[in-house]
């Protein structure tokens, strides 16, 4: 399992324009932070009243996820892997394998294009989850007998904006303005550009409260040295 440290530095560099609130809160709740889950999706044939559809594995190491994800081919299911995980149906569109996404850094890359297209067509973040979850923008926000009645993005935490003011702050204002109505300082010209959703899932975490992350200064390879080195904690535990 990655540190909370390690994913935030890993989102940062890999899947730089979603917040990385964002990102760990949908990480949490897809794989609990494990790069090497796997979620198993049983076929509606096989499956009888009340049963989950979804059996979820949990493997400490990659050998052991590999083994897992042989199987499942063999015998023609559909699963999704890793940390954000993606869906096998995404695989051949994204040209990545499922072993690519044991990589936390692809895994996040690939979460970031399929989130950043449904962000982008849906108009929020609440309609951008469902689709990310689900394919459309109504299944994720609908409860779930499998799971205590709850939505997904009741799951992830979702708490939607609520304005204390008729007429909000000015600087609250522009950081909900459309990207494309705003003026970029030359100065600003070589960041690249993030595309971060004006509420997020839940506040950002204390600690970058507390500071101004600048993503352009991380570096990839300090990046996957704390991805690197969780791991072997990790695996090391198990």
């Amino acid at each position: 399992m990655l540190s909370i440290t390690a994913f935030l530095a890993a989102a940062m560099q890999c899947a730089a324009s979603i917040h990385p609130s964002t990102a760990l809160d949908v990480a949490r709740v897809e794989s609990g932070l494990n790069p090497y889950a796997i979620a198993e999706i049983v076929p509606r044939s096989r499956r009888t009243s009340g049963d989950n559809p979804v059996i979820s594995h949990q493997p400490a190491s990659q050998e052991k996820a590999e083994q897992i994800i042989r199987r499942l081919m063999a015998q023609g299911r559909r699963y999704s892997v890793g940390l954000m995980q993606i869906t096998s149906t995404n695989f051949r569109h994204y040209k990545v394998t499922a072993s690519d996404l044991l990589d936390p850094c692809t895994n996040l890359s690939i979460f970031e294009r399929i989130l950043s297209d449904c962000y982008q067509r849906g108009g929020s973040l609440k309609r951008a989850l469902s689709c990310y979850y689900s394919g459309n923008f109504r299944t994720g926000q609908q409860p779930e007998a499998a799971f205590s009645g709850t939505s997904y993005v009741q799951r992830i935490g979702y708490i939607a904006a609520s304005p204390s003011y008729t007429v909000p702050s000015t600087q609250e204002d522009e950081s909900t303005a459309s990207p494309s109505l705003k003026t970029v300082p030359a100065t600003n010209m070589y960041r690249p550009r993030v595309i971060w959703p004006g509420s997020v899932v839940r506040g950002v975490p204390e600690k970058l409260r507390k500071k101004i992350i600048a993503t352009s200064q991380l570096s990839a390879l300090s990046a996957r040295r704390d991805i690197s080195n969780s791991l072997s904690t990790y695996e090391e535990e198990q």
